[in-house]
């Protein structure tokens, strides 16, 4: 764990990230729906709960060096609906630092809160960067050497609605609002040592995301908890599942039911696997 501020400017553990409004406007919705060709609601409701992942503001603290980065971990806390249209505050800090084979992990927690004030979503985001490299091709691991891919098991329990998708790049630059960065152009992506373009964790975690809210409703946004783990990268025009499983009532959360939920790919490859629980 670093406790010292890095007189460089590089990341810190302490380090304020401040502070920044964030609107839920219809351009965050138009690319949300149409990035991963999801059909508009007829009516109202309750925002896409991941849609909070677009006031994350880890971005704010990452090292000079982003050679390699990846997503490695996202926990989440929903207490309140995100609400179309409203204009919330989100804050954050830098929570930890710590090394994880031969990457160094950046913890941040932005704290998003309503016009009252009250909190509506904690997000605990886990960057990776591996800073003993700048260029070159980013050394990734053995897709079946990972622990996720090895031991992932179905669980048992009552399965909810699955979404897949074959993620297209023109997908992938509608999600990511038509910017240029290294989830939708090739040669930003080589910049940073990747072979192809690197679909985003955001992206993959937005289906988990859906098939929740979508199969849980309203419990999930008022109180699901959730925490995901990036276990393989997900290129373009590869066909993703996103899937999750309700696993009963969990012996040491009175109360709250247990949810597993995780994405693979066609080849049974697993990207994400992610365990939580909501309210019963």
């Amino acid at each position: 764990m670093v406790r010292e501020a890095n007189k460089t400017g590089e990341p810190f553990v302490g380090m304020d990230l401040g502070s920044a409004e964030f609107e839920l406007d219809q351009r965050a919705l138009d690319d949300y729906f149409a990035g991963l060709e999801l059909s508009r609601p007829s009516t109202g409701g309750a925002a896409p709960c991941m849609l909070a992942n677009n006031a994350d503001l880890s971005a704010r603290g990452g090292f000079s060096n982003g050679f390699g980065n990846l997503w490695l971990r996202q926990e989440w806390d929903f207490q309140r609906p995100l609400a179309v249209g409203a204009t919330y505050v989100a804050s954050a800090a830098i929570e930890d630092i710590y090394e994880r084979r031969a990457r160094t992990v950046v913890l941040s927690e932005t704290t998003l809160r309503d016009a009252s004030g009250e909190v509506a979503v904690v997000q605990r985001h886990h960057q990776s960067f591996v800073l003993s490299q700048s260029s070159g091709e980013a050394v990734l691991r053995d897709p079946k050497k990972k622990e996720g891919a090895r031991s992932f098991e179905v669980p048992a329990g009552d399965e909810l609605p699955s979404i897949e998708r074959a993620v297209s790049l023109e997908m992938c630059g509608q999600f990511f609002h038509g910017r240029k960065n290294y989830h939708t152009d090739k040669e930003a992506s080589a910049e940073l040592g990747f072979r192809d373009v690197v679909v985003g964790g955001k992206m993959t975690m937005s289906m988990v995301g859906e098939v929740l809210q979508g199969g849980l409703g309203s419990s999930w946004v008022n109180g699901g908890k959730l925490l995901v783990k990036f276990t393989n990268i997900v290129w373009p025009n590869e066909t993703v599942r996103a899937r999750a499983v309700r696993t009963g009532p969990l012996a040491d959360e009175a109360g709250r039911d247990g949810v597993v939920a995780w994405v693979e790919k066609e080849d049974g490859t697993i990207c994400i696997v992610a365990e939580g629980s909501v309210g019963g």
